[in-house]
């Protein structure tokens, strides 16, 4: 009967350290899942960020190639797009920069810029200082 009461001691005791062994590991690895997870929402933040860029060059290019179109115009085009998606200190860049005095047959460069700061779900991060930014060429109209 005694060897019976020492297993039953042995094993209540393996419980005991095994649940203190669980609370450690957790106390680790919590800190680095937290990092990764969010992490992972920044990361897909900035893809966002990058393809609403990539929307507004290329809506502003769809005007700017248009025959009559002016600057403004452009700059609406661009303004809508990326207002809809709640960014700000968008940067619009045309390239030649008159799109009214620009030739059918020639292209046109929109360039979009836009802060990943300021547009940031977090106000850290990897992506701190960086500036995102999409080109779209099209031929005029």
């Amino acid at each position: 009967m005694k060897t019976n009461n020492t297993k039953t001691s042995l094993k209540a005791r393996n419980r005991r350290s095994r649940k203190g062994a669980a609370i450690v590991e957790f106390a680790v690895c919590i800190p680095l899942v937290v990092l990764i997870v969010f992490g992972s929402i920044e990361a897909a933040s900035m893809i966002f960020l990058r393809q609403a860029a990539v929307q507004g060059a290329y809506e502003g290019a769809k005007v700017a190639i248009k025959p009559g179109s002016t600057n403004d115009e452009v700059q609406t085009a661009v303004d809508q797009v990326l207002a809809g998606r709640n960014l700000s200190n968008i940067t619009l860049t045309l390239n030649p920069a008159d799109v009214e005095n620009v030739d059918p047959g020639e292209f046109i460069t929109v360039s979009v810029s836009v802060p990943g700061d300021e547009n940031s779900l977090f106000p850290f991060g990897p992506f701190k200082g960086r500036l995102v930014s999409a080109d779209a060429v099209m031929v005029k109209e």
